[in-house]
């Protein structure tokens, strides 16, 4: 028998209990297969410096269980740097969000500051404080109604402001 028709008969009886080994070391089908495949690979390529003293199955054992440590390496280095990827490309989008963000807050500051020193104190009052428009009522010696409807009209001042800026449309394509 010679070496081609040896090796494959060393194939045939265990290829399926390295594939059972490989199988159990990655957890994936086709990893498996690819493993098994490779070390079969690697065995013919050095079967002229196989030592017939240990034998066939325990050597390509050792190649099925180092082959299969490399892949577990690999997708624990590639998983490792997806992880990271994730998280800068997380923060990344956080940072760009923070930068949106703080430019909003400093558009809708200056629109703040546009407003009548009524509608501001009570746009304040309501939005910051979240004070109840009965309680500004008392403190500006107003009506609710009145309280109410001032505080609807510089929300829509605030907001007609932006949308002709762009900010709001900028906003919601961005976020």
């Amino acid at each position: 028998m010679g070496k081609k028709e040896k090796f494959e008969a060393f194939y045939r009886e265990y290829r399926d209990r390295l594939y059972s080994v490989a199988f159990r070391m990655v957890g994936n089908k086709e990893d498996g297969i690819d493993i098994v495949q490779e070390s079969f690979v690697k065995a013919y390529q050095k079967w002229d410096s196989f030592r017939a003293e240990a034998k066939f199955y325990t050597w390509i054992y050792r190649i099925v269980i180092n082959l299969s440590y490399d892949y577990i390496r690999k997708r624990k280095r590639e998983k490792i740097g997806e992880i990271q990827e994730n998280i800068l490309k997380s923060e990344k989008i956080e940072s760009d969000k923070m930068v949106i963000l703080r430019d909003i807050k400093e558009e809708i500051q200056k629109e703040i500051e546009n407003l009548t020193p009524r509608q501001k104190s009570i746009f304040i009052l309501k939005t910051y404080e979240e004070l109840p428009y009965k309680q500004i009522a008392e403190i500006l010696k107003s009506r609710e109604g009145t309280v109410k409807a001032t505080y609807f009209q510089s929300v829509e001042k605030i907001r007609k402001n932006l949308k002709e800026k762009g900010v709001l449309k900028n906003v919601m394509q961005e976020i």
